[in-house]
Parts: structure tokens; C-alpha cells; sequence
């Protein structure tokens, strides 16, 4: 600003355009030269006797004051009129004898346009100057030069004008410069940076994710290179070497390496000797949510959700983890030529997942995450070892919100993340169990603490079943010894019975070192236009032991519905239980009629004894088959739902339903509550 004030106050001292007086302009100014006054000399004629006539030529004329030239001189045309500095009329006595006639002028000036045309600015910008050659036209000259002494171009390096005389501009090589010493303003050169500043900068911005929008503070490093410090020497356009921001030695840079979340430089040394990098961390700005999952699957944290695509900035890359509890990351596949991906640490992901679905993706634990990324883990020690363990949880109601009064107290599997299943019915030291997933817990198995049943299977063994357009499922246990005897309709029913009974047992004795009584009893109706009880109010028999019972009676006969439900509603009076919820699985072909009233006698007896029915009819054949039993499904559904709420909790009665044969091992997960391990969502931030 002060180079700009003093250019400012400095004085063009050019030839007035209008006159011959000095221009009292600016030193830059546009435009034509001006002195300021009214160009008309104010001299008195020196010609005139009474001298009251006042001089007509432009202001500081050369030679003497004339009020009109004509009227005491010469006053022809000057020879060289239309030169610049001419006066126009011959200022010789009258009648002179020479031929030429000449104006008093001291110098007639060439008068052509200065040859400093269309130079190139330091601000790539052309200048051309405007001012005519005032070299004298009878001098002999190649270049035409105006009275301006200096270059009109600015200094490349400052605001000052340049030192140079007016024409060394025409040089296209020329570098306009002040002839003063200039600090340089180029950035530090050396690798790293050059300064962090302690505290992050924080904006306010906002969230649009598929769920929800909100606002939140964004956190964003601020890290500069500093000006050089070395000065340029008079003349010059650069100094000598590299760019520098500290005349010390060996000035201080901080590491170049960036986190790939956040974008945070590290803050230990340049060149540092320790392994991994470190930084503060702040709003992972380069990520994205990739959830598992169906599109739309949403992952809950801190009360808001997320799915995949959503930007990941209101999240923080030393925060986000212990948000998420114990969890996985999700990173692009590695997998090397062989196609397989390696190591304890890596799950691959077989599904599509957002962001950019095309390509591979794997699930990978929070220490390799973090070795990956080339920075220090910066959790607590001992939330790494928490987030190292599995993210499987039990599924006892006993840790869900509503029964801790408050928020959830899961309880997790104590096993490495991805590890192999364990064998549910190897031997588990102290209290805990082993899911029918593979997974080991600490608390009491859900399936032994749950409600107590009694099963009653009620199952066709008519002519229709002995159809073998259904048979054993193939690879199964038992299925040969099933296959011997039924490798028909009736066969799959065993079959799916035999499932029901193992996965039953596989649940309830998972890591005990003795196996004792069931608390669920089962009872056993097998019929075709008679129904025959060939079981009742089992604790004790095994899988084997019960497949071994049924295998006894193979497919032939009529059918009866209805005998076969009473047969089912007396085994469930005659062993009634406060203790067991009832339960009758009904399989059939459905191959016959029946009234609802057999069914709502069934449900309605159960209801008087204290306890609501609940009734599930599975189907071995054929779909267009299936409408008595999904009828009697829908009617005892009905009662059900109507009943009177009796004196235990809400969640011992299970709904009926109506279930396909291939569903069976799943309805007995879904009512009778065997073991498997919950896992919320898996999502994560990816860059």
C-alpha cells in the first residue's frame, strides 16, 4: 500500500497534450497529458507599442510573446507543420527573403506512435504505450521513443514501477523489476508440513442420510505451508536453492502421511521412527456407510440411523468404534490370484453391498482395520480387546432393554471374531452354554430358562402318505434307517420329526456334562381312519428312541380329522400340566375335511383347563391340498387370540400357524426358542 501511495503522488512531467507546459498528472495516469491550466499563454505581446495585447500562442512557447503572428511576422504555414511541438505559422520578419518558412519551435518532434507496443504484463495483461515519438524528426532514428523516461510496467515481485528505461520492454525476454531486494512468496518446498494448528477447525453442517437429516459440528485439521523466508536478491527473479520456511538448519516438518478417513496429517516428526503413524483424528469426510443387508437395512447408533451410502463426516474416526460396541470393518476384498481371502481377521462378504456394489468386499476386525490404515489404534487397551471378541449375542430375553429396566445389557460370545462354530456339545466349564450356531456365552442357556411345553404330535399315517412324491430329506441323519421303512410321504414327516427332535436336544443339553430329563414332554398320535396314541407324556426318550417309536407304523388307510384331534385333545386333558404350555403339531397331507367345530373343541377344552392352545399344522402335500390345514390353523388362531390372558407372562403363548414340510426344523426354532446367537446389523465406514 505505501509503494502504491508513493506512485500515486509522483508527477507524469510529460508534455501537456494541449501545450507545451509539464503534465501535473499522475504517474500513471490514463489518458491524454494535461497541465491543468487553460493552455493559452498569459504573457503580454512584445510586439505591440502599448503592450495590452496579450500572447496568442500555447502556453510555453519558445521564443518571444505575439498577440497574432500575421500581424507582426511572417505568419505563413511553417514548413513542418503537423509536427508535434509545431507553432504552425512562420515566426520570420515579413517578406523574409529565404524560402523555408519556419515557426519559432525549438524542436519539431517525429511525432510517430513509440514502438512500446503490445507488451506482455507480468499479470498477462498487453500494454501498449499511447504517447507519439518526440525524438526530432530531422535526427535520423530507428526507434521511435516518447518522453517518458521509465517502463510503465509494474515490478513482477511488487507494486513498485520498474527501473528499467521505457523501451526495454519491447525485448520480449525483459523482466520488469524495481531494483530492490524482495521477500519470496512462494510456499515451503521441503517435504511434510510445515505447521498443524493445535485446535481443528469446527463448522457447522448438515446431515441428509436416507433415514433422517440433522445438523452436526464438522471437525477439519488445519495444516499449512508457511511462506518462504529466503530473500530475492536485487535484480533477480528467485533465489538460489529450495524453498524454505525457517532459516534453522534443519527446520521442523511435521509426517506427510494422511489418514484415510478423516484426511488428518500425522503429527509425529518427518521421517519418524516409530512404526505407526499418530494424529488427533477428526470427521471422516472420505467415508461412506456400508451396512449388510436388503437395501434400505438401516444401523442404529446414538439414537439415529444409517445405511449404506450415507456420508460418514458426522462420525469420528476415535470415537465412531466406541460408539458401535464390538463390531467388524468393512474393507475392499484383498483376496490374492487364488480368488480366497486369508487370515482369522477377514470374513468375505459374498453379497453386493454399497458403496459401489461391483466391487468385492470383506469384513475385517478393528485391529486389522486400524493396521491398515497405518496409524495407532486410538482406543482404550481395553476396548481393542473387547472389539477383538465376537459381535454374536445371546438371545435371552433377560438382556433385552425392557427386561434390565433401561438400556440393553447383552450379553456377548467370549470367541475371537470370526471364529470357527464350536461343537455345541462339547463341555462348557462353569455357567454359560454353547448356541446351536457355535457360539459360547457366559450366561444361562435362553432354551433352559424358557417355559416348559407339552408337544403333542399328531401325525397321518393314511394311504395318501404313502405317495412318493415326498421322501426323506437325502443326506440327512436316520435318513437310511427312514428310507427302509417310509421313503415316501410319511418318511418325510419322520424325517422332519427326527430334525425337530435333535435340534430340540442339541439345544437343550449344549455343553452339559450329564444329559437328564426334558422339561417338555412329548406325546405321540398316529392315525388314518383310527387314531392310536403310540406315546404319552415323554420326558425321557431320545431322538433315536422316539424315531424308533414311530417307525413302527407304516402308511395305509382311510383319514379322519376329527378322530385324529380328539385323540390329540385327550392325551392333552389326560396329562395336563400348569407347568407346560400345550402344544399340537398336526402333519398331514390334508387330505381329508373337517369341520371347525373339531378344531374350536380342541382349543376351547384347552382354555378351560387354564392355557390357550397352540396349534401348528405342517403340510406334506401338495399345495392344492393344503386349505383344511391351513383353515384349522386360522381357526385356532382365532381362539387364541381371543382367549382370556391367563396369570403367567404374555410371552408363553405362541401363535398358530400353518407351515410348509421344508419349514419344520424352522418352526421349531421359532416356538420352542432353540438357541441361536442375534447379531444386530453389521455396518461400517469405508473410504
Amino acid at each position: 500500500m505505501v509503494i502504491q501511495m508513493k506512485t500515486n503522488v509522483q508527477l507524469c512531467r510529460a508534455q501537456c497534450t494541449s501545450c507545451h507546459l509539464f503534465c501535473v498528472r499522475g504517474l500513471l495516469h490514463e489518458g491524454d497529458h494535461s497541465c491543468g491550466t487553460g493552455h493559452r499563454c498569459s504573457h503580454n505581446c512584445e510586439f505591440c507599442e502599448d503592450g495590452l495585447k496579450i500572447c496568442g500562442t500555447p502556453a510555453g512557447h519558445p521564443g518571444k510573446h505575439i498577440c497574432v503572428v500575421n500581424a507582426h511576422l511572417c505568419g505563413e504555414p511553417c514548413k513542418l507543420s503537423g509536427k508535434r511541438g509545431c507553432l504552425e505559422e512562420c515566426t520570420k520578419v515579413a517578406e523574409h527573403s529565404e524560402d523555408e518558412h519556419v515557426c519559432s519551435a525549438l524542436v519539431h518532434m517525429c511525432g510517430m506512435p513509440c514502438d512500446l507496443s503490445e507488451i506482455k504484463l507480468p499479470g498477462g495483461k498487453t500494454y501498449s504505450c499511447p504517447e507519439r515519438c518526440t525524438i526530432p524528426s530531422d535526427q535520423d532514428h530507428e526507434a521511435h521513443s516518447c518522453d517518458t523516461r521509465l517502463c510503465p510496467a509494474a515490478c513482477e515481485l511488487c507494486k513498485r514501477l520498474c527501473d528499467k528505461p521505457h523501451l526495454h520492454g519491447v525485448d520480449p525476454r525483459a523482466h520488469h523489476l524495481c531494483g530492490e531486494a524482495h521477500s519470496c512468496s512462494a510456499l515451503c518446498s521441503a517435504p511434510g508440513t510445515c505447521q498443524i494448528d493445535t485446535s481443528p477447525q469446527s463448522v457447522e453442517a448438515t446431515f441428509t442420510g436416507r433415514h433422517e437429516t440433522y445438523q452436526y459440528t464438522k471437525y477439519t485439521q488445519v495444516a499449512k505451508r508457511l511462506q518462504c523466508v529466503k530473500t530475492i536478491p536485487p535484480g533477480q527473479t528467485s533465489h538460489e536453492g529450495v524453498h524454505i520456511h525457517s532459516k534453522e538448519k534443519n527446520p521442523f516438518h511435521f509426517c506427510e502421511f494422511r489418514c484415510e478417513n478423516c484426511n488428518y496429517f500425522c503429527t509425529l516428526p518427518l521421517g519418524h521412527q516409530q512404526r505407526e503413524h499418530e494424529t488427533s483424528h477428526g470427521s471422516m469426510t472420505q467415508t461412506r456407510w456400508a451396512v449388510d443387508g436388503p437395501d434400505g437395512t438401516s444401523l442404529e447408533l446414538g439414537g439415529r440411523k444409517y445405511s449404506s451410502n450415507d456420508e460418514g463426516a458426522p462420525m469420528m474416526c476415535n470415537l465412531v468404534c466406541s460408539s458401535l460396541g464390538r463390531h467388524v470393518h468393512v474393507d475392499y476384498c484383498r483376496a490374492g490370484e487364488d480368488g480366497t481371502c486369508d487370515g482369522a481377521e477377514v470374513q468375505h462378504i459374498g453379497a453386493r453391498i454399497n458403496p459401489s456394489p461391483d466391487k468385492p468386499k470383506d469384513w475385517v476386525t478393528h485391529g486389522l482395520s486400524w493396521r491398515r490404515t497405518g496409524f495407532k489404534d486410538p482406543y482404550p487397551r481395553d476396548e481393542q480387546t473387547s472389539f477383538a471378541k465376537c459381535d454374536a449375542m445371546c438371545p435371552g430375553p433377560e438382556h433385552s432393554a425392557a427386561a434390565a429396566g433401561g438400556p440393553g445389557q447383552p450379553s456377548y460370545c467370549t470367541l475371537p471374531m470370526f471364529h470357527p462354530p464350536r461343537n455345541p456339545n462339547d463341555p462348557v466349564n462353569g455357567l454359560g452354554y454353547t448356541s446351536n450356531d457355535g457360539h459360547l456365552f457366559e450366561c444361562r442357556n435362553p432354551v433352559v430358562m424358557q417355559q416348559a411345553f407339552h408337544v403333542i404330535f399328531v401325525i397321518d399315517r393314511s394311504g395318501s402318505m404313502s405317495s412318493t412324491d415326498r421322501r426323506p430329506l437325502p443326506n440327512a441323519p436316520a435318513t437310511n434307517q427312514i428310507t427302509r421303512s417310509a421313503n415316501n410321504r410319511l418318511g418325510a414327516v419322520y424325517s422332519a420329526l427326527y430334525s425337530f427332535w435333535s435340534a430340540r436336544h442339541a439345544a437343550v443339553t449344549a455343553g452339559q456334562q450329564t444329559v437328564g430329563a426334558r422339561r417338555d414332554a412329548y406325546s405321540i398320535v398316529l392315525f388314518n381312519e383310527n387314531a392310536t396314541s403310540v406315546l404319552s407324556n415323554d420326558f425321557a426318550s431320545s431322538p433315536d428312541q422316539l424315531l424308533t417309536v414311530v417307525l413302527a407304523s407304516y402308511a395305509y388307510g382311510g383319514t379322519n380329522f376329527s378322530g385324529a384331534l380328539r385323540a390329540g385333545q385327550a392325551a392333552m386333558t389326560q396329562h395336563w400340566s400348569t407347568e407346560r404350555t400345550p402344544v399340537m403339531i398336526f402333519l398331514s397331507d390334508g387330505e381329508c375335511s373337517v369341520p371347525d367345530s373339531s378344531v374350536q373343541d380342541v382349543c376351547r377344552s384347552a382354555i378351560q383347563l387354564g392355557k390357550p392352545l397352540s396349534f401348528h399344522s405342517v403340510s406334506f402335500g401338495p399345495d392344492s391340498s393344503s386349505s383344511s390345514l391351513r383353515r384349522m390353523a386360522q381357526v385356532a388362531l382365532e381362539i387364541q387370540n381371543n382367549a382370556p390372558r391367563g396369570r403367567g407372562p404374555a410371552t408363553t403363548s405362541i401363535p398358530s400357524s400353518f407351515t410348509v414340510a421344508l419349514d419344520t426344523v424352522q418352526l421349531a426354532q421359532t416356538f420352542l426358542g432353540i438357541a441361536e446367537s442375534l447379531r444386530k446389523p453389521r455396518g461400517s465406514l469405508i473410504h
